[in-house]
């Protein structure tokens, strides 16, 4: 658990005063805040109606920081837990790149289910024809699996990088060409795929060198 600075210098200044231990002070604290954790969880678990934590937590779908929200949720009242719920289907949609999506403490804390919601992200199209030639000549010569066919799942995929990161497609290419963790089968028999290579974490990873020999 995470002291906070204010605490730290609290239990200093009472261990000079008084003679206390600090070690016995934050002790107590860690004990408190656990204690405190634990009311909070039950009380959000107690909460009788509908529009319950877990039912948001799950609607959000941006998994940050759930303690802290979930003890923002139980100090909301009974209308603002139902706007939160009701509103929030509408805002993840608004924002199907997580990424861009607003931490969830911070979407409570703002109150933004009172918020004009922004206009639902357009992915640029790319030409998925023209790409499946670039990428089969990149990757030829590797044991990456060549791409025969682009169904909806991997436009998709192809669509949000490109919309986002169009220009650093070529380097991630080659950096996977050129890696041999990448570009051949491993000792599991598992092999790098275009599914992996398009997921937007693993597509940041193999940029910033990750798997770079």
């Amino acid at each position: 658990m995470t002291i906070p600075k204010y605490i730290m210098d609290a239990a200093k200044e009472t261990e000079t005063k008084s003679g206390v231990a600090m070690a016995a002070l934050l002790d107590f604290y860690q004990c408190a805040e656990r204690h405190r954790k634990k009311v909070v969880k039950q009380q959000v678990l107690a909460m009788e109606d509908e529009y319950t934590f877990e039912r948001w937590w799950q609607l959000y779908d941006k998994k940050i920081g759930k303690e802290n929200c979930m003890e923002k949720w139980s100090r909301l009242t009974f209308d603002e837990r139902k706007k939160a719920t009701e509103c929030t289907p509408a805002y993840v949609a608004s924002t199907p790149n997580i990424r861009f999506r607003k931490a969830p403490l911070t979407w409570l804390n703002q109150k933004c289910w009172n918020d004009e919601l922004p206009e639902p992200e357009r992915l640029e199209e790319a030409n998925a024809e023209r790409f499946m030639d670039y990428f089969n000549d990149i990757v030829s010569g590797t044991d990456i699996p060549l791409l025969t066919v682009m169904d909806e799942h991997r436009r998709h995929l192809l669509n949000v990088i490109y919309t986002h990161r169009k220009y650093d497609i070529p380097k991630v290419l080659e950096k996977v060409r050129d890696s041999s963790r990448l570009s051949t089968i491993d000792s599991h028999g598992r092999r790098c795929t275009f599914e992996f290579i398009f997921n937007e974490e693993n597509f940041l990873r193999i940029l910033e060198g990750y798997y770079d020999d």
